[in-house]
C-alpha cells in the first residue's frame, strides 16, 4: 500500500510563492538605480479578496518594491500577485491620457473630449432607444468595492436597469446556493474543523494566505479532495475523489444516500433544524452508491469510506468553490452539498460556520440579496421601469444581486432581446476575453453605437472600443504611490461620467471621501419578481423558537426543501440534472475551463514579466490515453475544437487529468477558452455559464500550420 505524500506549509508555499516581509521588490524593472526609499507607504492590495496588508516603498512618483505590511491584520503574507504591483504600476504598457476612435485607429486625446463624446453618444441612444438601452459592466476588480454603490446610483439616476458585474459567472451561484438551504452565504472556522472536504476548490492557489491551515488538515489525515485534476492538495488528501465533471450534484447525493442508510445522521437534531428532511432522504434513495459509481467513474468503496468519514470524524466542514458553481445545475449542487454537511452536524458540536451576512440583531436575518444591501446618499434617484437584462429568464440572479445577467448582454445588443442594448461601458472588465461566448460578444461589439473602457491597459476589449478612459491602479488610489500620467482613479472616472451624461447633480461631491461621508439611506428592493414572494422576507423578525438557531430563510430552518426555488419554478429539492451535452464520438472529451493558476487572475498580470515566467504560455492537460487516441504527443501545438468554437495551443500531457477530460486555462487571449464555452448553456437558476462541463475534441495541427 503507497504512503499518502505528507503536505507540510513549507511544501504549500513553494507552491504558491510568497513574498513576506523581506521579499525582493522589482524596481530594477522600473528603475536602473533607485534612490533610497524616501518614506514607506501602507495599504491593502485589492488584486483579489484578501485584501493583504502591504508596505510600499516610495521614491518620488515611483513605488520601488512592496512587502507584506508584518502590521497588518495578514502579518507579512503577501503572495506573487502583490509583490509585482511595482511592476503593474509602472508597466510601459500603462494607459497615460485618454484615447479615442478616429476611423480604424485609436488616438491620444484630453479627458474634456473624451467625456464629451462619451456624453454625445449616450444622449444620442438614450434618445433612440431609451434610456435601458445603455449598460454598465464591472470586472474583478471591483467585486466587493464601495464603488459598485456609486455606479449603481449612476445607471439609476440614467434610468437603466442594467449593472452587470463579475457576479454573473463567479461565486455568486455558490452564494445563492448557500443562502436559499442556510439564509447566508458562509465559511468554517478552519481551527474547528476536524474534517475538511476541499470540492472544486484549490486555496493552493486562490487562497493561499490559509494554505498551512489547509496543509495541517491534510497531515491529520481528514482531508478529502474532490476534483477531476490531481492538484498538489489532491495528491496529499485522505481521499481524492477524481469526480467526472458535471456530475458533483449525483455524488452529494450519494453521499447524502450512504449517510442515512448507515445511520451517521443525527435524525432528532435534523428534525428540529431543517425543512424537507424525509423528502431528501426519499431523493436521495435513487442515488445508491453502484448508480452514482457509475454516473461520476468513482469507485463504489470510495464513496461509502468517504461518506464515513465525513460522518464521524464531525465537525465537517465542506469548503466549495467554482469547481462546482460552472455548470448548467450549479446552484442545486451547492445545495446537495449544503445537505451534505447539514446532514453531518451533531448536538453539542462546536457551530464551526461564520455566517458572511448573519442574522443581526431582534432575531431578524439580513435581507435577501445577501450581499449587495444597496445604500445611497439622499436624494435616492427614483425607481427604474424596465427589467434588467436576464430578469426573464433568471428572476432569482436579478432578485439576488440586484443587477442584470452579463451573460445575456451580447444576446440583448445582437437580438434586441428583451430590448435593444447600444452602448456598453466596461469598467475593470475585459468582458470580449471573460465572458462565455467571447465569438458572440464581439460580433455584438460591433454593432454597438458606443463602447467604452475604463481600465489601466489597453486590453482587447479596449481595442474595439470607441472610447478608452485610462484607469489608476488601486495603489494610486488608496495613495500607496502617487498618480502616475493621466490616469485617473474610478471614482472620479464614473462621478466625472455623471456629469457628462448630465447627471452632475447626483453626484455633487469633489472627492471620494465626501462622498464616502455622506449619510446613505437604503435603496429599495427590487420589484416582485417571483410571483406571490417578497425580495424583503426577511426583514421581518423569525418566528422564535426556543433551542433552534435561526437562519435566514423563509422558514427560519436549514432548507433542504426550498420554499422560495419552489415558488420560483424550480424544484424546491436539491435534485442532479446531467449536462444538456454529453461526450460523443464527436466530442469524445468533457473539457474544464478556468481553473485557477498560481500565476494569473483571470485576464492579469500577462503584461507583467516576472509573472509570465511562472506560465509563459496557454497549455491544455490531458491525460495519455487521450492524447494517443488523438494522436498528438506532448509539447505538440494542437486544436481544441467544441461544438461552437476552436483554438490552438500548447499540449501537456499527464496523469494528473482523468482519461476523459481535458483542463485549460482561462484569459488568454491568443488562445482564448471562453470561444469554446457555449453562452447558451445556463443554469437556469443564476444564468452561470457550463465552464467546466463542455465537449470537446483534441486535433493535430497540420505542418506548417499554427
Amino acid at each position: 500500500m503507497s504512503r499518502r505524500p505528507r503536505l507540510s506549509r513549507r511544501d504549500l508555499l513553494r507552491a504558491a510563492p510568497i513574498a513576506g516581509a523581506g521579499a525582493a521588490g522589482v524596481a530594477a524593472a522600473v528603475v536602473a538605480r533607485a534612490p533610497a526609499p524616501a518614506r514607506t507607504t501602507h495599504g491593502k492590495c485589492r488584486f483579489c479578496l484578501l485584501h493583504c496588508a502591504l508596505a510600499g516603498s516610495v521614491s518620488g512618483r515611483t513605488l520601488l518594491r512592496v512587502d507584506g505590511d508584518t502590521a497588518g491584520e495578514t502579518r507579512g503574507f503577501l503572495c506573487q500577485h502583490g509583490s509585482a504591483l511595482p511592476s503593474v504600476v509602472h508597466s510601459p504598457d500603462r494607459l497615460r491620457r485618454p484615447l479615442v476612435r478616429r476611423g480604424a485607429r485609436l488616438v491620444e486625446t484630453s479627458w474634456d473630449e473624451a467625456l464629451g463624446l462619451v456624453g454625445e453618444r449616450m444622449a444620442a441612444v438614450r434618445a433612440r432607444f431609451g434610456p435601458q438601452a445603455v449598460a454598465f459592466q464591472t470586472g474583478w476588480p471591483l467585486v466587493r468595492h464601495p464603488l459598485m454603490a456609486w455606479i449603481h446610483r449612476l445607471a439609476r439616476a440614467w434610468g437603466t436597469p442594467n449593472v452587470a458585474s463579475v457576479a454573473s459567472l463567479c461565486e455568486t451561484s455558490g452564494r445563492m446556493g448557500q443562502a436559499l438551504t442556510v439564509g447566508s452565504k458562509y465559511r468554517h472556522d478552519l481551527r474547528r474543523t476536524r474534517t475538511l472536504v476541499l470540492w472544486g476548490s484549490n486555496p493552493t492557489h486562490s487562497t493561499p494566505l490559509l494554505s498551512h491551515v489547509v496543509a495541517h488538515k491534510a497531515t491529520e489525515g481528514r482531508l478529502v479532495v474532490v476534483d477531476p485534476v490531481r492538484t498538489e492538495l489532491a495528491a496529499a488528501a485522505t481521499e481524492h475523489l477524481a469526480v467526472r465533471p458535471g456530475t458533483d450534484g449525483a455524488l452529494a447525493l450519494g453521499l447524502v444516500n450512504v449517510l442515512i442508510r448507515e445511520d451517521l445522521v443525527d435524525r432528532a437534531l435534523l428534525a428540529q433544524q431543517t425543512v424537507g428532511f424525509e423528502a431528501l432522504v426519499e431523493l436521495a434513495e435513487g442515488y445508491p452508491p453502484g448508480r452514482v459509481s457509475a454516473l461520476t467513474g468513482l469507485r463504489e468503496e470510495q464513496l461509502v469510506r468517504t461518506a464515513r468519514l465525513l460522518g464521524t470524524e464531525t465537525p465537517t466542514g465542506i469548503w466549495t468553490g467554482l469547481g462546482v458553481e460552472h455548470h448548467q445545475n450549479g446552484v442545486q449542487t451547492v445545495r446537495a452539498i449544503a445537505a451534505v454537511e447539514a446532514l453531518c452536524r451533531r448536538a453539542g458540536e462546536p457551530n464551526i460556520r461564520q455566517d458572511l451576512t448573519p442574522v443581526g440583531p431582534g432575531d431578524t436575518a439580513g435581507p435577501l440579496p445577501s450581499l449587495p444591501r444597496l445604500g445611497t446618499p439622499e436624494p435616492v434617484p427614483p425607481p427604474v421601469e424596465a427589467p434588467a437584462v436576464g430578469a426573464d429568464e433568471h428572476p432569482l440572479f436579478e432578485m439576488f444581486n440586484r443587477e442584470a445577467q452579463g451573460n445575456l448582454l451580447a444576446r440583448a445588443i445582437l437580438e434586441d432581446r428583451p430590448y435593444p442594448v447600444r452602448a456598453l461601458v466596461l469598467i475593470a472588465s475585459n468582458a470580449l476575453v471573460t465572458s462565455p461566448g467571447s465569438a458572440m460578444l464581439a460580433r455584438a461589439a460591433e454593432r454597438l453605437e458606443l463602447l467604452v473602457s475604463v481600465d489601466p491597459f489597453l486590453t482587447a476589449s479596449g481595442r474595439r472600443a470607441q472610447v478608452v478612459l485610462p484607469a489608476a491602479t488601486f495603489a494610486e488610489s488608496e495613495g500607496v504611490v502617487p498618480p502616475q500620467h493621466e490616469a485617473w482613479p474610478d471614482w472620479k472616472v464614473v462621478f466625472e461620467l455623471a456629469r457628462a451624461m448630465r447627471l452632475g447633480g447626483w453626484f455633487p461631491w469633489k472627492t471620494w471621501a465626501e462622498a464616502e461621508a455622506a449619510p446613505q439611506v437604503p435603496v429599495p428592493a427590487a420589484p416582485e419578481l417571483v410571483p406571490g414572494f417578497d425580495p424583503a422576507f426577511t426583514q421581518a423578525p423569525l418566528p422564535r423558537s426556543a433551542g433552534v438557531p435561526l437562519v435566514g430563510t423563509p422558514s427560519g430552518k436549514i432548507e433542504l426543501a426550498s420554499s422560495l426555488l419552489e415558488r420560483a419554478g424550480h424544484p424546491a429539492l436539491p435534485e442532479w440534472v446531467p449536462p444538456s451535452r454529453e461526450p460523443t464520438a464527436e466530442f469524445p472529451l468533457r473539457l474544464v475551463t478556468g481553473p485557477r493558476t498560481r500565476a494569473y487572475i483571470n485576464s492579469q498580470f500577462r503584461q507583467v514579466a516576472r509573472i509570465r515566467l511562472l506560465e509563459p504560455e496557454p497549455v491544455v492537460r490531458v491525460h495519455p490515453d487521450a492524447a494517443r487516441g488523438a494522436g498528438v504527443a506532448h509539447g505538440e501545438r494542437v486544436a481544441i475544437v467544441s461544438p461552437v468554437g476552436r483554438i490552438e495551443l500548447r499540449l501537456a500531457v499527464t496523469t494528473d487529468v482523468r482519461p476523459d477530460v481535458a483542463v485549460m486555462p482561462a484569459g488568454w487571449e491568443e488562445a482564448n477558452a471562453n470561444l469554446l464555452v457555449d453562452a447558451d448553456l445556463r443554469d437556469p437558476i443564476s444564468g452561470f455559464p457550463a465552464f467546466r462541463s463542455a465537449v470537446c475534441r483534441l486535433e493535430a495541427i497540420a505542418a506548417g500550420h499554427g
